[in-house]
């Protein structure tokens, strides 16, 4: 069942709008994927995971442009500390992303291996490139975009979409009616735990 995450934690809206408009790309592939043959489902694995990690590694970004330039509105879940490391950072790359964000432990990393996750999906997005230099991951892409992948996508999506929104919210007066909520055309894979350091833990279920 599709799963409905706030937007609430969007700094740059138009950004926020592409990445609602990508996730109905990806509820279509999905759509299209039930369609086909059994056989057949394997080929949307690449696209979808793709895509994926394109809108994760969008949501990571907006997050660092908002910890760089909303000076004035600031980011209320992070201390100083943080907020200054990533000011004094240039950061332009997805595998960058995931280094600073656990350098800083932006996400609650307790119950799930998220950083390891998303390096692996960050070699897999790599993979658009058919030649495959870097030779990352194996090396026919049949065996690289896996059923088990695409699961393992589906949970990092969630993970960053709905650590962002419940840890590093911005809060209604800023965001409301600005972004349309991000629909998931993916079933739930995380339940909230609780944590005494972090507002919201998920745990796999």
């Amino acid at each position: 069942m599709p799963q409905t995450i706030r937007s609430n934690f969007i700094g740059d809206f138009k950004l926020g709008d592409n990445i609602a408009y990508n996730l109905d790309v990806l509820a279509t592939l999905y759509e299209q994927r039930n369609l086909v043959p059994a056989g057949k489902k394997k080929h949307f694995n690449k696209p979808i995971i793709l895509l994926s990690a394109s809108v994760i590694e969008a949501a990571m970004y907006d997050f660092l442009y908002r910890i760089k330039h909303f000076t004035r509105e600031g980011v209320a879940s992070l201390s100083a500390r943080v907020i200054d490391h990533f000011r004094e950072k240039k950061l332009e790359k997805f595998e960058l992303y995931i280094i600073h964000f656990k350098k800083q432990a932006l996400f609650d990393d307790a119950a799930y291996d998220i950083y390891g996750k998303l390096d692996e999906l960050r070699k897999l997005r790599n993979r658009i490139h058919i030649q495959n230099e870097k030779r990352e991951l194996e090396r026919d892409d049949p065996a690289a975009f896996t059923n088990a992948r695409l699961k393992l996508t589906e949970q990092c999506l969630e993970f960053t979409l709905r650590s962002l929104c419940d840890d590093h919210s911005r809060g209604d007066p800023h965001v409301a009616g600005h972004v349309a909520d991000f629909t998931l055309p993916i079933d739930e894979h995380f339940e909230k735990g609780k944590a005494p350091h972090s507002p919201t833990t998920l745990v796999p279920k």
